[in-house]
């Protein structure tokens, strides 16, 4: 064996640092590539998970509408109900308005409902943030009609309740939402 022979030449040597040095940057791209992937597919999954909830506590809200307290447009609407257990009213009634803000956030403004006849003014409302980044939110009632079929308007009035409510709600640069569809149920009960 010659003295050539036995280490590693400087070409070599530079070419083993430039094959190493495209294997690091790809590897870096493919990391940089699955850590946006990955929060990207986060961030889908946890988006539909809670606008799901939402769906779920509007209908839970409308379906406990007292009848002959629903003022509807077709913007917002407003009510008399019952609150789910995480508001902090327990099970008390709760006027509450369901509209889209001018900074395009889907809210539930509430305050406990009087009983009787109120002796001082009422309590600041409370504003809950249901959705973020509505662009438009229409309402539309399902009336009921005598002698004809049920028909959808944009507004409603009356001493009962409506048939149907549906919320159709549009996001600014997603993808639509399905309408939400809940049924006031009138119960019977005395405010």
């Amino acid at each position: 064996m010659n003295g050539r022979d036995a280490g590693i030449s400087l070409l070599e040597m530079l070419v083993a640092l430039v094959v190493f040095g495209l294997v690091m940057a790809g590897l870096t791209r493919s990391f940089q590539f699955g850590l946006t992937a990955w929060s990207e597919q986060t961030r889908i999954v946890r988006s539909p998970t809670s606008m799901a909830a939402v769906e779920g506590a509007l209908r839970r809200i409308i379906a406990a509408a007292r009848p002959g307290s629903l003022a509807g447009h077709p913007d917002g609407v407003a009510f008399t109900t019952t609150l789910p257990p995480g508001a902090g009213l327990g099970d008390r009634l709760a006027d509450v308005a369901i509209r889209v803000l001018p900074d395009h956030r889907l809210v539930l403004r509430f305050t406990p409902h009087p009983p009787g006849i109120p002796l001082a003014p009422p309590p600041h409302p409370r504003l809950e943030t249901l959705a973020r980044g509505v662009a438009a939110l229409h309402i539309a009632y399902l009336i009921p009609r005598r002698a004809a079929a049920p028909a959808w308007r944009d507004r409603w009035t009356g001493p009962g309740l409506p048939l149907l409510v549906r919320l159709r709600i549009r996001f600014t640069g997603k993808p639509a939402w399905p309408d939400l569809v809940a049924a006031p149920v009138d119960t019977g009960a005395d405010e």
